[in-house]
């Protein structure tokens, strides 16, 4: 599954950003120059994986807003990785900029951003009226779709069945299993869904807590980061080597 452009996708609570946040993490130490695009357009939320702050004359607002904007100075070093910079709103809050912000927009700059880096992850909504998501999901060569098996998760992904269809885009799609907290049963999800799900990534206890310090899973090293990571290596292998999972 060789890609340029990867859209990581998902319902609400899905683990769509931690999975985009280490993805890039891990394909960046195989010497690949990443960006990373959120498409949180409310504030902004990828910063806080890396501890990080995304000053107003940075971020995606400010690329939004000029014609032929130089996009590689409008993204910020993740502070992880020499390979891997990022593009989010940036941190103060910036109102309702995110009303204006149009599809033709959003495919300039990912275009543009394509040009600039090896891979280009677009970290998706669950929203299809989310403009950077959706135009992620027409212009990726893969789909990364993540599920958290819960009632709410299959209802989602009934709800998008539609979507996809019309879009001619379940060819892209990889559907991963993110473990579920015990919660639901991954299998009555499964046959529910009648996925099948190439990979599943581990629960991971202390998710939250790394998050807000700023640390990603895939630099941490205790048990359950390391299976984590060692499913992000084997999805970086086909994006890298070119081979089909």
């Amino acid at each position: 599954m060789s890609s340029k452009i990867i859209a990581v996708w998902g319902g609400s609570n899905s683990g769509k950003s931690t999975f985009a946040t280490n993805l890039a993490c891990a394909l960046s130490a195989r010497d690949r120059l990443v960006g990373l695009i959120s498409a949180n357009l409310v504030f902004g939320e990828m910063q806080i994986f890396f501890g990080q702050h995304v000053p107003p004359e940075k971020g995606l607002f400010r690329a939004l807003s000029e014609d032929n904007p130089n996009i590689g100075e409008k993204f910020v070093a993740s502070g992880e990785s020499k390979n891997l910079f990022f593009l989010s709103p940036p941190t103060r809050y910036t109102g309702l900029l995110c009303d204006t912000v149009t599809l033709a927009q959003v495919e300039q700059i990912i275009n543009a951003a394509s040009v600039v880096f090896d891979i280009l992850i677009i970290d998706g909504a669950a929203e299809l009226t989310n403009p950077v998501s959706g135009a992620g999901l027409w212009l990726a060569e893969t789909i990364c779709t993540l599920h958290r098996p819960s009632i709410a998760a299959r209802m989602w992904h009934q709800s998008v069945s539609d979507f996809v269809r019309e879009l001619h885009i379940a060819e892209k799609q990889i559907h991963i299993l993110q473990a579920p907290d015990g919660e639901f049963d991954d299998q009555t999800y499964r046959e529910m869904t009648g996925l099948s799900f190439p990979f599943e990534l581990p629960y991971v206890k202390r998710a939250s807590e790394l998050q807000n310090a700023g640390t990603p899973l895939y630099f941490h090293r205790d048990r359950a980061c390391r299976y984590y990571g060692k499913v992000l290596e084997q999805i970086a292998d086909g994006i890298c080597g070119g081979g089909k999972p």
